[in-house]
């Protein structure tokens, strides 16, 4: 946390729970695939936490953090190391360089369905061969997980815990099933783990380009 000690409290406080509740596990699996050197994309980084996480572990990495959202940017800025560059623009417009991997952690459900479509056309794109994206998002099949993470997200949303650039999104949610054909009819060879939560139909896709 104290890279966020300029951070008014109330993002102070955001940060401290996504530590505590969320960042370990995303953690975990990110490191089993992406590369412990070359550049790193973070499309959607927030305030930055999943960034500088994985730059503490291999301080070799580059990272690049994108994020639509003004106030999480600034406090992102705030916190920079030296390997580590943080942007404002929305992913849909972000230019993303070549780069080594790609991360999108529970985002992409904010963007309509081409929108989405753009986005990984994009990150396929500017990966370099064999390059890695990772997206984190949540499972529609799991119906009742689904139905409360909905309703959470939608709280969110109207408080504006993404910031006031989505207050009014709606939410596009696909299921597994068909947003792994659309990443296998962009080109990506795509594998799929499952996040063991009691609430949170959480699922990650591991995408290699090939």
């Amino acid at each position: 946390m104290r890279l966020y000690q300029s951070a008014n409290f109330a993002d102070r406080l955001i940060i401290l729970a996504r530590l505590i509740f969320s960042a370990s596990p995303i953690i975990d699996i990110l490191e089993q695939y992406l590369p412990k050197d070359g550049l790193i994309v973070d499309l959607g980084c927030g305030y930055g936490v999943i960034s500088h996480l994985l730059s503490f572990s291999y301080p070799q990495r580059k990272i690049i953090g994108f994020d639509v959202s003004q106030t999480r940017i600034e406090s992102a800025k705030k916190s920079i190391s030296n390997n580590i560059q943080f942007q404002l623009a929305d992913i849909r417009d972000a230019q993303i360089p070549a780069c080594d991997a790609v991360i999108i952690i529970d985002i992409l459900y904010l963007l309509p369905y081409q929108d989405q479509e753009k986005v990984l056309i994009k990150c396929f794109e500017k990966l370099n061969q064999n390059g890695i994206l990772i997206i984190k998002d949540t499972d529609k099949s799991a119906i009742w997980k689904f139905r409360y993470t909905y309703i959470e997200e939608k709280i969110k949303i109207k408080l504006s815990l993404y910031g006031k650039e989505v207050k009014k999104s709606s939410l596009y949610y696909q299921t597994s099933e068909d947003f792994i054909i659309l990443l296998k009819r962009i080109g990506f060879d795509v594998s799929t783990i499952h996040k063991k939560q009691i609430l949170y139909p959480g699922i990650f896709y591991i995408c290699q380009k090939t």
